[in-house]
């Protein structure tokens, strides 16, 4: 008969594991994580873990996001500060890099190896994922409207627009390491498109700024 455990005890069984697949990753990949070495790691019995995850790739995915929320939550707070602030392309480009950098510094996101997030992705079921990026659309809305004033009826379509450009640019940055192409070339690259990003952007504003007048 499975152990009970308290809300206190659940809930610290749920952030070490969280806190151990981010370690696990870091380290061995997404493939090579496995259910056992997690259970070694929290010392828990192995049918404790289906307690709460139904798989390996459930608690992965879970501790993925919590990271991504956690630096998009960053990013949130300092485009609050900007707010009002009068801006130019090169003060956003320097945000959008901050939050690039930051993210490619983390060890779980430069040690996964090509093709690891698509098998994840693979064995999550399709509203998991589905809910992920429609949040993801949610935070471009709610970052260019607080950047962009009088967009904000807009922001949904630009959002849509311009969020899967800066996804892709992100999946290339994480990608480009395999290709050598990490260092002071791959950030000047990475610098130039998010800056052309931009520009398309304070274009977009100017433009519905007029019309508007």
């Amino acid at each position: 008969m499975p152990k009970s455990y308290t809300d206190q005890e659940k809930e610290y069984i749920i952030r070490r594991l969280k806190d151990e697949a981010m370690n696990c990753m870091s380290v061995y990949g997404i493939r090579r994580t496995t259910v056992d070495e997690l259970v070694r790691r929290v010392r828990i019995p192995k049918g404790t873990f289906y307690l709460f995850y139904e798989s390996k790739e459930q608690l992965l995915f879970e501790a993925l996001m919590e990271f991504h929320e956690k630096i998009e939550g960053q990013l949130l707070q300092r485009v609050e500060r900007m707010s009002g602030r009068e801006l130019d392309v090169e003060s956003v480009t320097d945000l959008l890099m901050d939050f690039f950098r930051q993210a490619d510094e983390a060890p779980v996101i430069r040690l996964m190896s090509s093709g690891e997030l698509e098998i994840l992705a693979r064995k999550l079921p399709r509203e998991q994922l589905a809910a992920h990026f429609s949040e993801d659309a949610g935070m471009a809305e709610m970052v260019i409207a607080r950047l962009f004033p009088g967009m904000e009826n807009e922001a949904e379509n630009v959002a849509e627009q311009f969020g899967d450009a800066f996804r892709t640019i992100f999946t290339a940055m994480i990608y480009g390491h395999e290709g050598g192409t990490a260092g002071n070339g791959n950030t000047d690259s990475l610098r130039l498109l998010l800056r052309g990003l931009v520009l398309q952007l304070f274009e977009l504003y100017d433009s519905r700024k007029t019309n508007r007048e």
